[in-house]
């Protein structure tokens, strides 16, 4: 008797994620590049409010997600993110600083928003089995798309600003209607199927009780933080799992894990994090200004070296296998370190050639794959009962330091230059390199104690 083989899934990449690329091509390719060459006519300081609020727009991904499983209305949602994310590129460039300021906000809100959706459209419409493989060819479509807008900002950058935020703008624009057309529609869960408990997945943990097996299941996806730093916040790297109507409650569930390991990596983490996002907030007018390198040209480096760094995701999985999260975190950490000390002396020597800071910079890209990656594991390592809320905690610390990194970053650039900026962002990163080298490299601490959830209570996620 011929044995039967599972039919693997059909079309892991599916029409539907055209939309979604294209607002996150603008959110992470034509804002971080069209943005702070407007914001630059009223200095580095205003740049680092507007790129560090952009940034803090990844924290309306939870609530779109809310809104998303309270409304079930995911077709809208999407396509309202993609209205929010034309509209605010267009206005930037008529608008004065502190208006500049909110349209910077709404626009993160908007592209937080839509990768959330993106996410939701898999794991609510497939099964499990199958999340890893269609989430990776997910982040696949959203870096080609950053790639593609970030050679169209190369050009765009050479027209007057309110031509090229107006060209912009229709990038998102036109996800409008493909969001309207090509989005799948969700079946609604009839109130017994909703009752209804999940059934354990056939390899799930033996031991542990029913909570444990519903986070392990849920929270262990290898694509997460696979799409490129900039934001530095990546919603679209941080899967939104169902069940997460209580963000609040899963946030103060998280704050409790604090007490254990993951406290002393959130404290190294933050200013690491916060030191390299001074970098990324800042990066075409840096390169402009400190390294006489045009922002056509730095646009199309940094395109470059993101369709390059794709692959080394693969490798960062593999070595993380091999020699654990733990020394994969500590080595990117100081890769980075070592990184954007040579970039501060570069830019205080003044004249140098181009290719020689832009080498650097896509080493600190190339940096961030083994960080995306090793920053899960050691998270699910070191609270391995509560993974998706320890998750969630990590994300809100990367989002303030990310915040915090680029309106310290642009206000030291501003009063003091460019050089003693990334000589900040090179310091910061010493120092979450020596906490993480002390509390965690050297000494594993045990794992944090949770709490267990009521009964019959939805496992928070991330």
């Amino acid at each position: 008797m011929t044995a039967v083989t599972p039919s693997r899934p059909a079309r892991l990449a599916e029409p539907w994620f055209v939309p979604f690329a294209l607002v996150n091509g603008a959110a992470v390719g034509l804002t971080p590049i069209l943005l702070p060459l407007v914001a630059a006519r009223q200095g580095a300081g205003h740049v680092g409010l507007v790129m560090g609020l952009f940034n803090l727009g990844a924290f309306a991904a939870p609530l779109t997600g809310g809104l998303a499983d309270a409304l079930h209305a995911h077709r809208m949602l999407a396509t309202l993110c993609a209205a929010l994310s034309a509209v605010t590129l267009w206005l930037f460039a008529f608008a004065n600083s502190p208006l500049q300021l909110l349209l910077a906000l709404v626009n993160g809100a908007g592209f937080a928003g839509s990768v959330t959706i993106a996410n939701l459209l898999i794991v609510e419409r497939r099964p499990e089995a199958e999340w890893n493989q269609r989430l990776g060819w997910l982040e696949t479509a959203l870096s080609v798309g950053q790639g593609g807008a970030l050679f169209l900002a190369a050009w765009l950058s050479g027209l007057s600003e309110h031509t090229g935020l107006a060209i912009a703008a229709l990038v998102p624009a036109a996800a409008i209607p493909l969001s309207l057309v090509l989005l799948p529609r969700l079946p609604r869960a009839t109130p017994a199927a909703a009752a209804a408990p999940a059934k354990p997945a056939a390899d799930a943990p033996p031991a542990g009780g029913r909570e444990l097996r519903a986070t392990a299941s849920t929270h262990r996806l290898t694509n997460a933080g696979h799409t490129g730093e900039w934001g530095p916040v990546s919603p679209s790297g941080l899967p939104h799992v169902p069940g997460t109507r209580r963000p609040l409650a899963a946030l103060r569930r998280g704050m409790g894990l604090l007490s254990g390991g993951l406290g002393w990596m959130l404290a190294a983490w933050i200013p690491a994090y916060g030191g390299s996002a001074i970098v990324f907030a800042l990066y075409p007018v840096l390169f402009q200004h400190a390294f006489k390198v045009r922002p056509a040209t730095s646009s199309l480096a940094f395109a470059v070296i993101v369709f390059v760094s794709l692959p080394l995701f693969i490798v960062a999985g593999r070595v993380s296998q091999r020699r654990g999260p733990r020394v994969v975190m500590a080595g990117g950490l100081a890769a980075r370190l070592v990184l954007l000390a040579l970039l501060a002396i570069l830019a205080a020597a003044g004249s140098v050639p181009a290719v020689l800071p832009l080498a650097v910079f896509g080493g600190i890209m190339f940096a961030w794959s083994f960080l995306s990656v090793a920053s899960p594991g050691l998270t699910g390592q070191l609270v391995p009962q509560a993974e998706g809320a320890a998750q969630g905690v990590l994300n809100a610390g990367s989002g303030i330091a990310g915040f915090l990194g680029a309106v310290v970053g642009g206000a030291v650039a501003s009063t003091a230059g460019y050089p003693a900026a990334l000589t900040l962002g090179a310091a910061a990163t010493a120092l979450g390199l020596l906490i993480f080298a002390v509390k965690l490299l050297r000494r594993p601490p045990h794992p944090a104690s949770v709490s267990p959830e009521p009964a019959g209570a939805a496992p928070e996620a991330g």
